[in-house]
């Protein structure tokens, strides 16, 4: 805080004049006058600066303003200098096509400044398209560009088990294959089954009914042939009869040609059983060809008897061509892409083959493979 006035002197007079008498009031006055300047200069004393301090106080300060230099004495005389650089102050600057900061200093040097340097470049790839609008950046995934890899692993897994599903069943169709064509036509992989196949059991059926059919017309020859010979016996007989009548020297001929005919009349009727009889063996050979005919149906196509209907070659056959079809359209598999729209935060998919992915009602992910059910 600074001190006040006060003090006020005393118009002291000479005599005879009796103003200013050296009285007690006056002397104290001046005395009171003197105790407040001791106590101020106590005061100041105690608030003075150090020399030591004082020395270090600025002295002056000169700005050179042709070389920029700042030269700054102190009070023990010490001069420092600071060089300014007011030279190399940036009077002017300019930006070039390829984003180069051109900036001319006082002196007039320029100094050029890369700005890509002091900016983030994004870079598109094959998975994530990169684009900025309104100096915004977004980031979209590339239609078709999502693999495998880059699924969910439960996905992954759940693709995984259509592929094994897919190599069991090209599997089990082959086998079915196999044992189509060991009830169809036989094969060496099975034992004894160049003799039990629909084949076989057809030419069988074939040669059998081939061989009745010529039983019943060698049967049906020697019947007439039996019969041919039993008129012929008893037109002889008849004629053997007439002569024995009309002459009797003719009757030991005529009992002759009697038993003659007796015995062709008895060959006859052998030849006429032996038909019969070949008859009878053309009609089992027939009855066996029918059952060849029916085991050749029944191992063919089924219908025979109630336990075929899924044990024969057809539907064997139609057990393979079912699972070929399967492993075929499990081979023309192409999976489909799959990724996520930013925008609407829907699961989308394009491309694929013979597969296809949704979500249900219950928010779960459904796949199929071809024309077939979700799996």
């Amino acid at each position: 805080m600074a001190f006040q006035s006060f003090y006020d002197i005393t118009d002291w007079q000479n005599l005879p004049s009796q103003k200013t008498a050296l009285n007690r009031k006056n002397l104290l006055h001046a005395e009171n006058g003197i105790k407040e300047a001791d106590n101020r200069l106590v005061q100041l004393d105690a608030k003075k600066a150090e020399v030591s301090l004082v020395n270090q106080l600025v002295r002056s300060v000169v700005l050179d303003p042709n070389s920029g230099v700042l030269t700054v004495t102190q009070q023990n005389g010490t001069v420092t200098t600071y060089d300014l650089d007011i030279e190399r102050v940036v009077t002017n600057f300019d930006i070039t096509d390829d984003n180069i900061l051109v900036l001319t200093l006082a002196d007039g040097s320029t100094k050029e400044v890369d700005l890509t340097k002091f900016v983030n470049t994004f870079s598109n790839t094959a998975t994530v398209s990169m684009k900025m609008e309104n100096r915004v950046v977004t980031a979209e995934i590339v239609d078709g560009s999502v693999t495998m890899e880059k699924l969910d692993a439960a996905i992954q897994s759940e693709f995984r088990q259509y592929m094994l599903d897919a190599q069991s069943a090209r599997d089990s169709a082959l086998q079915y294959q196999k044992f189509a064509k060991r009830y169809a036509l036989g094969d060496a992989e099975f034992e004894g089954s160049e003799t039990d196949n629909a084949k076989y059991y057809y030419e069988q059926s074939k040669s059998n009914a081939e061989t009745t059919t010529a039983n019943v017309e060698a049967a049906a020859d020697s019947a007439g042939s039996a019969t041919a010979q039993a008129a012929i016996a008893t037109t002889k007989a008849t004629s053997a009869t007439a002569s024995a009548n009309s002459a009797a020297a003719d009757a030991q001929i005529a009992t002759e040609k009697a038993t003659i005919a007796s015995q062709m009349a008895g060959s006859a009727t052998e030849k006429a059983q032996a038909a019969a009889n070949s008859a009878e063996t053309a009609t089992t050979k027939s009855l066996a060809a029918a059952d060849s005919a029916q085991l050749s149906q029944r191992y063919a196509v089924g219908g025979v008897i109630s336990d075929d209907a899924q044990d024969n070659s057809k539907w064997y056959c139609q057990q393979a061509e079912n699972y070929a079809k399967v492993a075929q359209e499990v081979t023309d598999i192409i999976y489909p892409e799959i990724y996520v729209d930013l925008d609407t935060g829907h699961l989308m998919s394009i491309g694929g083959n013979n597969f296809s992915v949704s979500l249900d009602s219950n928010g779960h992910l459904i796949s199929a493979i071809g024309s077939g059910g979700a799996a």
